[in-house]
């Protein structure tokens, strides 16, 4: 699998998977699966953003097949254990005969033992997994399988070889003799053992997918179209999938503008734009839905994100000095790399007015030079903007806020062109610091 470069750095600032102190992540968003390992499945798609179309599309083409699965997939995730442990059991098992299986019972009825028990539930667990999955595969296109539908039909045609597993999966009873359970015993840990195991496999993936398309239903997310144009990028709708009531926005880079610059008051959206931005890149990568009505999307190479920067006092750096650091690894990474989407949120902001200015205008003027690379950059640094404003490669947009009796509306609303409202003395103002202060008693 080609890999798409990331880095830790980034996976924080988006919240993809959980960390200490958060009540979200992306990739809880996603989790609906029944079993332990269909999670571990779900994980290990989310830590393998690809940059193989192939490995995209055929993501894509399992999620579309089983969305067009309406019914409850729900796994028993306890009885799926038993097939686990059934299956761990150490017993060797070299023949099958009747005698052999009348004795078993027998032994059983008069001196009952959790294995033999173990080895009923989970023989019984393993044919209803295969009237189930195989009910709802009989339900979905037949034209068009992906390759894991293949590889279950590929089960069945192994398993269907042994007349018995046939016969009692296409039966309608339910009750399975002594004989018939001696005789699967031999076939799922002799003879078939390994098609079982791929079996399971399949199960846990599904598990995984069907918890995807769960996902898309319920936060009305849309498969993204992922080509092999470079440096293509647009998509509408784009919102951020932790908000309950999230305003949706439009964003195209077009082919000769590589950097988006914005700009808008504190607690406008920036940063939770710029969020949503990255998220639906990193999960177009993932193969999976994107939180956007529509999406259209080249092949990145990687995705580089500075959001929430941490100071480093291990190593005694301050924060504009991790700031600078962050710039420099952009600037490393982009000069042997191609197609690099990178997001900054107010570049500087560790520094005075004057080395901030400086230093985004100068960095801000090499990105746009860097025509294979896309950049979102947000900051308060308005005057940079209108150095900038007759730079052919910068597209200026801003998150709207609406002044009202003086009191701001906050529309977060993308809209074209550069903004000036500035809102940070009316957010100290009406927390009343002066008030307070002055109010202190002093005797």
């Amino acid at each position: 699998m080609n890999k798409f470069d990331i880095d830790k750095q980034t996976l924080a600032d988006l919240n993809i998977f959980e960390a200490y102190g958060l009540n979200k992540s992306v990739f809880s968003l996603f989790n609906f699966t029944s079993t332990i390992k269909g999670r571990d499945k779900l994980i290990d798609i989310f830590r393998t953003p690809s940059t193989d179309i192939q490995v995209i599309n055929e993501r894509q083409h399992v999620i579309k097949y089983l969305s067009g699965y309406s019914g409850n997939l729900n796994f028993d995730r306890t009885n799926i254990d038993f097939v686990e442990s059934y299956l761990m059991q150490f017993a060797k098992i070299k023949s099958y005969s009747r005698i052999s299986a009348l004795t078993k019972s027998v032994n059983y009825f008069f001196y009952p033992n959790q294995g033999y028990y173990l080895k009923e539930k989970g023989i019984k667990e393993i044919i209803f997994l295969l009237k189930k999955l195989g009910e709802v595969f009989a339900g979905l296109n037949d034209k068009d399988k992906p390759e894991l539908a293949k590889e279950f039909d590929d089960v069945v045609f192994s398993l269907f070889k042994q007349v018995l597993v046939k016969n009692i999966v296409e039966r309608k009873e339910k009750k399975i003799s002594i004989f018939e359970l001696e005789e699967l015993d031999f076939i799922f840990k002799k003879t078939e053992m390994k098609t079982i195991k791929k079996f399971l496999d399949i199960i846990y993936q599904v598990d995984a997918y069907f918890s995807i398309v769960q996902a898309a239903r319920k936060f009305n997310l849309t498969l993204p179209n992922v080509n092999l144009k470079a440096r293509h990028f647009r998509i509408n709708g784009v919102f951020h999938p932790f908000l309950s009531n999230p305003v949706a926005n439009d964003i195209e880079f077009e082919t000769e503008k590589n950097v988006c610059f914005l700009t808008g008051s504190n607690m406008a959206g920036k940063s939770t734009f710029l969020k949503s931005v990255g998220i639906s890149v990193y999960l177009a990568h993932l193969g999976l839905p994107v939180p956007a009505k529509y999406m259209e999307t080249g092949i990145w190479q990687g995705l580089i994100s500075t959001i929430n920067l941490p100071d480093n006092l291990n190593q005694g750096y301050s924060h504009f000095y991790n700031e600078v650091l962050r710039v420099k690894h952009v600037a490393e990474k982009i000069k042997i790399a191609k197609n690099i989407f990178v997001i900054f949120d107010e570049l500087f902001r560790g520094t005075n007015v004057k080395d901030a200015f400086d230093g985004s205008l100068s960095v801000i003027k090499s990105f746009s030079k860097i025509e294979d690379c896309c950049f979102m950059i947000s900051t308060h640094i308005i005057e940079v903007a209108e150095i900038l404003k007759d730079n052919k490669n910068i597209m200026f947009k801003y998150l709207f806020t609406k002044m009202k009796d003086n009191k701001p509306t906050f529309t977060y609303n993308l809209m074209d062109g550069i903004t000036d409202e500035r809102i940070g003395m009316w957010i100290i103002e009406n927390e009343k610091i002066d008030e307070i202060l002055n109010s202190r008693d002093l005797k």
